[in-house]
């Protein structure tokens, strides 16, 4: 029988790890952060190249976005967007976020989302029918990526 298999224990769990955000040069933990997820979409050409009888692609660019649910607790996102309205100055967000599970042998995956633009800042909100703790939903963009840690294959595929 072959090693050679996804162990579960090599999977990442989405309740490990850490995410950093820096706004105006200062670094702290996204304390408030509940959910977030960041992708890349390819933005792609299609065309019929003479000689050739199927349609080739190539790639042509790429666009960063993505959405994340934070807990109402939190004021930094409101005053960079009062900023901006009262002074036209938004200086934009750098998010860093680390996928580690200690359990896995992958090890970590460490990227940094450069000039993040929230589409929805939270400034207020009550609800007298909820129990639950207060959260925001919003969609982001990002117009760079840097990518500081990579996973590695599961140990079992070295």
């Amino acid at each position: 029988m072959s090693d050679n298999y996804v162990r579960l224990a090599d999977t990442i769990s989405s309740k490990e790890g850490k995410a950093y955000i820096t706004i105006d040069g200062q670094n702290r933990e996204l304390f408030e952060i509940s959910s977030f997820s960041a992708q890349l979409e390819l933005q792609v050409q299609s065309r019929r190249m003479l000689g050739h009888r199927m349609v080739q692609h190539k790639v042509t660019g790429a666009e960063g976005t993505g959405s994340m649910t934070m807990y109402f607790m939190n004021s930094d996102m409101l005053r960079l967007a009062v900023d901006y309205i009262k002074n036209g100055n938004y200086g934009g967000l750098k998010i860093q976020v680390k996928n580690m599970d200690e359990q896995s042998t992958i090890g970590t995956q460490d990227v940094v989302l450069s000039n993040v633009l929230l589409s929805t800042i939270p400034v207020a909100k009550l609800d007298d029918q909820s129990e639950d703790p207060i959260t925001i939903d919003t969609d982001f963009t990002f117009d760079d990526i840097d990518a500081l840690e990579l996973f590695q294959l599961p140990q079992n595929y070295r």
